[in-house]
């Protein structure tokens, strides 16, 4: 699994302020780390609206575009020459972007995959964002110190900072701030989905004894997802794609307690379908195919569309397949 290289919202508050001086060389200073700042967000919207609007990967090359400018960044920071006693500005500066490309560059699913023992599994993806929470955590904190250094390094020099009472909610952070949304409703579709997968795998080893352990995980699993959904916080944005996630755990909370033991309860001692349960059987399975993708289909249009109302679209004219 692939996620967002930056999963804080890494908005530069510095950049909200306006700055009441006319040139000077300490002026100037700042502007160029701010610059360079801007132009990154610029990079990481683009890079969004790329994973909405197209195949992944294209959305990949945007990824790996982002990486080399922020290390091209990165590389000139460390070689700009700082001003005498700049508070720590360049020192904090080049830490942020160092943890930028610390989260970019490093495979999550790889180092989780390998502290849980398993690689396509539910323990595996909680695993992955703790990693990933606790970099992007790291981070947080050496944006907020470089926020502080400017302000202290600004009035030192009787540079004055003006918060801009009409700043409204950048758009990087409102689409990290959708991300964090929609990863909760994926969170919980994913506890019943991958518990789901565990009586597949059962059935098609006709290992009908662990497929009903399985049941009871699902059963165990669907709870646990309904409590997810009821401590995600709605956002005025979403419509369709919290009603959809919590239709979908529904099902699986019903596929545990009536469709599978019912499933389960057509076969006999040696594996066999018993002839007076066929139909039983048969009504199950075509429960399970129908609703299970369709409703897995009307959560994913609905995150999708959430994210394409509120993401702007890429500059250039792709085509997502």
């Amino acid at each position: 699994m692939r996620i967002l290289i930056f999963t804080t919202l890494v908005t530069l508050t510095f950049l909200n302020k306006t700055i009441s001086q006319s040139t000077s060389t300490p002026l100037e200073y700042i502007e160029h780390f701010s610059k360079e700042f801007v132009h990154i967000q610029s990079l990481q919207i683009e890079y969004s609206s790329f994973l909405v609007y197209t195949r992944s990967d294209i959305a990949e090359d945007k990824r790996q575009e982002l990486l080399k400018a922020t290390k091209k960044i990165h590389d000139r920071f460390e070689n700009f020459e700082a001003m005498e006693d700049d508070k720590g500005v360049k020192a904090s500066a080049v830490g942020v972007l160092e943890s930028m490309l610390d989260i970019g560059n490093k495979n999550y699913s790889t180092l989780a995959a390998e502290e849980v023992g398993c690689h396509d599994c539910f323990a595996s993806v909680l695993k992955e964002y703790e990693f990933s929470d606790k970099d992007s955590e790291k981070m947080g904190k050496g944006m907020d110190q470089l926020i502080k250094n400017i302000d202290v390094f600004a009035a030192a020099n009787n540079i004055e900072m003006i918060e801009d009472a009409t700043n409204h909610e950048t758009m990087l952070g409102k689409i990290n701030r959708l991300n964090r949304y929609l990863r909760e409703l994926d969170l919980a579709n994913m506890e019943v989905q991958y518990a789901d997968n565990e009586i597949t795998k059962a059935m098609n080893n006709k290992d009908y004894s662990k497929a009903k352990e399985m049941v009871k995980n699902l059963s165990k699993a669907a709870a646990n997802a309904a409590k997810r959904l009821k401590k995600v916080e709605r956002i005025k944005e979403d419509v369709t794609a919290y009603t959809q996630s919590q239709k979908l755990v529904d099902f699986f909370k019903t596929t545990a307690k009536t469709i599978y033991p019912d499933m389960l309860s057509a076969y006999d001692k040696k594996g066999n379908v018993i002839n007076e349960k066929v139909d039983l059987y048969n009504e199950s399975i075509q429960k399970l195919n129908s609703k299970i993708p369709t409703l897995t289909n009307k959560y994913e249009n609905a995150k999708l569309n959430l994210q394409q109302r509120h993401i702007p679209k890429p500059q250039t004219d792709v085509k997502r397949i």
